[in-house]
């Protein structure tokens, strides 16, 4: 962290989990001056990998929020600048806040009122009292879904306007595995949805908020998690060197022999396509929809299909008879696979397996072989897709596999598919935390990279009209950060000047 004298800005962490705001502005030259976190666990890794934050050379954080923003009605609140005294001032406010409804019962009253109770009102009282250049939110995609976006993210973008910020109502939503690696991007699918106002009066008159724009042209096929070298990890790849200590990751015997089992199957199924000369190759060994071996049961089969009559899920009895018309197609493979195992006295999968190991989605085209790929064991069964990037990172007990080396993902490979440096990583382990505490960490973090992308985006698009010069600053040291490692069109990726920005709030009143 940069020393008080040295910061070119400061910010507040916000809900900071382990720091992924403060790793992407920390970078930039900005200080913190303040932070907020409820887990105890975060926290400690957060200090560790941080140190805690301080104002005037005193600590300067909240294990609880509420503790200095107090939910009080609009009308009973103190003048703004004598309202939260802990809160320090500072430029940039950022939050990776959890997403909830706000009661309609206040609508007949302001937004704070309208929010009070809920994460978005602290934010908000501390925006109406510090009044900080920046305003940077992240959340999850749902929040721009139908349940929230009339609602939620309205009073959010209603709120911020309300305190004189310049802010779209067109969601800008982010993924790091579309963002070219020298911008910052990993093979991570993570679609977040960012909020990032201005304050009004420090960007000219006629500027128009920032909504969405076009990613660089970047292939996402291309990435692939034992080779790309990724500027944003200081040109580490995402996979630890194999040794020892990666040996407690790998698959169980039990989760081994259901992969081995749908490998088997889809060896045969490949066998079988590339012998049927009169059959057309398609784009996959095996269809995209979930195979279900529970539907080679005529008892459960009939049961559901009368489910799905009784209950009126014309698609439930389409997936069922798809499954039907795979299996009948594919009888000689199944056939073959059932008496490979009898003999090997290996149980059979769909008589002894969890229901959700007789579950198997194939994402992997023309792949030849489940462990040349990701796996994940999900609730609703097996999943293989490309070892090109991951999906997103959720808990523990879906952590993706990587199928040549018949292991899980280390809580450090998950950390760089978040872009965290190594020291925070380096802190988990140095306070002996555990592994499935580490990987709902990183889980739950905002990731680095798009944070430091999206927010040279924003001030890209207002440099075109007259900016603060702090801000001008900050956005000259994003271009050295981000723009600055630029490729060439011949190589494959290109550089942050070929971004296209599209503001279809163009004509949206400010």
């Amino acid at each position: 962290m940069p020393a008080e004298a040295d910061a070119e800005f400061t910010f507040i962490d916000l809900f900071a989990g382990v720091g992924g705001f403060h790793a992407a502005l920390a970078e930039l030259g900005g200080r913190c001056v303040y932070a907020s976190e409820k887990d105890k666990r975060a926290w400690e890794v957060y200090q560790k990998a941080w140190g805690t934050p301080r104002h005037e050379g005193k600590p300067s954080f909240s294990l609880d929020i509420r503790d200095h923003v107090k939910p009080l009605p609009e009308s009973e609140l103190p003048d703004p600048e004598r309202d939260l005294p802990q809160i320090p001032e500072h430029d940039v406010l950022t939050a990776g806040f959890p997403c909830q409804a706000f009661s309609k019962s206040g609508k007949q009253k302001g937004t704070l009122d309208e929010t009070r109770g809920t994460l978005f009102y602290d934010i908000l009282r501390i925006v109406r009292a510090r009044r900080p250049k920046i305003v940077f939110l992240e959340n999850v995609k749902n929040l721009v879904g139908p349940r929230h976006r009339d609602t939620t993210f309205e009073t959010i973008i209603g709120g911020l306007k309300e305190f004189g910020y310049l802010v779209s109502r067109v969601p800008t939503v982010i993924s790091p595995h579309r963002i070219v690696p020298q911008a910052g991007g990993t093979p991570q699918v993570r679609e977040r949805v960012y909020i990032m106002a201005v304050r009004r009066d420090l960007v000219g008159r006629a500027a128009l908020p920032f909504s969405e724009f076009t990613y660089q042209n970047w292939d996402v096929e291309s990435w692939n998690l034992h080779e790309l070298e990724l500027p944003v990890l200081g040109g580490r790849t995402i996979l630890e060197a194999p040794g020892e200590d990666l040996r407690r990751y790998e698959v169980s015997g039990e989760e081994r022999a259901a992969l081995d089992w749908w490998e088997s199957l889809l060896q045969e199924v490949i066998k079988e396509s590339e012998a049927t000369a009169a059959q057309p190759r398609s784009d996959r060994w095996i269809p995209g929809h979930p195979i279900w071996l529970k539907v080679l049961d005529e008892v459960w089969r009939g049961r559901e299909l009368d489910d799905a009559k009784t209950r009126d899920l014309p698609w439930k009895a389409n997936f069922i008879r798809k499954n039907v018309d795979f299996f009948e197609e594919r009888a000689g493979a199944l056939a073959a696979v059932r008496q490979a195992w009898d003999e090997s006295g290996q149980p059979q999968p769909d008589a002894q397996r969890a229901l959700s190991r007789a579950k198997f989605e194939w994402q992997a085209g023309l792949e030849r072989s489940i462990f040349h790929c990701l796996i994940q064991f999900r609730p609703s069964g097996i999943r293989v897709r490309p070892a090109t990037y991951t999906p997103a990172l959720v808990a523990i007990n879906q952590t993706p596999i990587y199928g040549p080396e018949r292991r899980r993902l280390t809580p450090r490979e998950v950390g760089r598919l978040q872009a965290f440096p190594e020291r925070v990583r380096d802190a988990m382990v140095a306070l002996k935390q555990g592994d499935a505490e580490s990987y709902k960490q990183f889980g739950n973090a905002v990731h680095v990279g798009a944070v430091r992308f999206a927010l040279a985006q924003l001030l890209t698009h207002l440099s075109q009209w007259e900016l603060d010069p702090p801000l001008l600053r900050l956005k000259e040291k994003l271009d050295d950060v981000v723009g600055g490692q630029r490729g060439s069109e011949s190589d494959g990726m290109p550089g942050q000047g070929m971004l296209r920005l599209e503001d279809r709030a163009g004509s949206e009143a400010a």
